[in-house]
């Protein structure tokens, strides 16, 4: 009896400790994961202005039959630019799946993750910037 309930108690230790870790280790995830979820809260309204510009550059490029070469081709590596970085977030919001792994796994994928979005947030910034320009 009284191994039978040492053992129970032993059992009931590792079980508890086992949940234990597990539990620490989401602690540490989650706010990983808050952190890239808040870089792309950060961009993602910028999405609709993207494609607002892409159209409003096409239009001008359509319109300008005469525009001189070195300005249609920066119009159009600009287009190009918001094409891509639209089309970044776009596959990164598909893609991003942390829920298929678990502990150090899914703590190296949200570190990749994030320097994933962080370039993704560059991409589109910087597109804007220059896509703000260009319709000026």
């Amino acid at each position: 009896m009284k191994t039978c309930t040492s053992f129970l108690f032993i059992t009931g230790l590792l079980l508890a400790s086992a949940c234990g870790t597990k539990q620490e280790q989401q602690a540490t995830e989650k706010p990983l994961y808050d952190q890239v979820m808040d870089v792309h809260d950060e961009v993602m309204p910028f999405m609709g202005e993207l494609n607002r510009l892409k159209r409003e550059l096409t239009d001008k490029l359509t319109i300008a039959q005469d525009m001189p070469l070195e300005e249609r081709q920066s119009l159009e590596q600009t287009i190009q630019k918001i094409d891509s970085a639209s089309r970044g977030m776009m596959v990164w919001m598909r893609e991003f799946n942390p829920e298929a792994y678990e502990g150090e796994e899914k703590q190296r994928y949200l570190e990749q993750e994030m320097v994933h979005v962080q370039k993704i947030k560059t991409d589109i910034l910087e597109a804007l910037e220059e896509g703000r320009k260009a319709s000026q």
